[in-house]
């Protein structure tokens, strides 16, 4: 299955996503997947990529080991950032009323699969 098929699949399976991607610790997008088109995926993958491994460093200094998933919940949407491998990580982006439970095992098989592909 190829990157696209596989952040397409996540949105076939989560009605309530707006959108996903597959992102570099660089910040940059390398393949994304939107049902809404007003997410702008570039911008929150350089942003959220930076607090994603700001929290890494942090969560390294306490001793508390990896980071492996980060969950933002605001008033209008909900991003999650899985890490799929050292270099890489997937954002999903969803409603605020969504369900979590169901996003992060869509995240989590995703990021299985893409593991291999990267």
């Amino acid at each position: 299955m190829s990157l696209a098929e596989s952040l397409q699949r996540v949105i076939q399976d989560l009605e309530e996503a707006g959108g996903i991607a597959i992102v570099g610790m660089d910040g940059i997008v390398v393949e994304e997947q939107k049902r809404d088109s007003r997410i702008d995926l570039q911008v929150i993958g350089a942003e959220f990529g930076g607090l994603f491994k700001s929290a890494g460093m942090l969560s390294e200094s306490v001793e508390f080991g990896a980071v492996s998933e980060l969950m933002t919940i605001t008033d209008r949407s909900v991003v999650m950032l899985r890490r799929v491998t050292a270099e890489y990580f997937l954002i999903l982006v969803i409603r605020p009323d969504g369900n979590l439970g169901k996003a992060r095992f869509l995240l989590r098989r995703a990021g299985s699969q893409l593991k291999t592909e990267l």
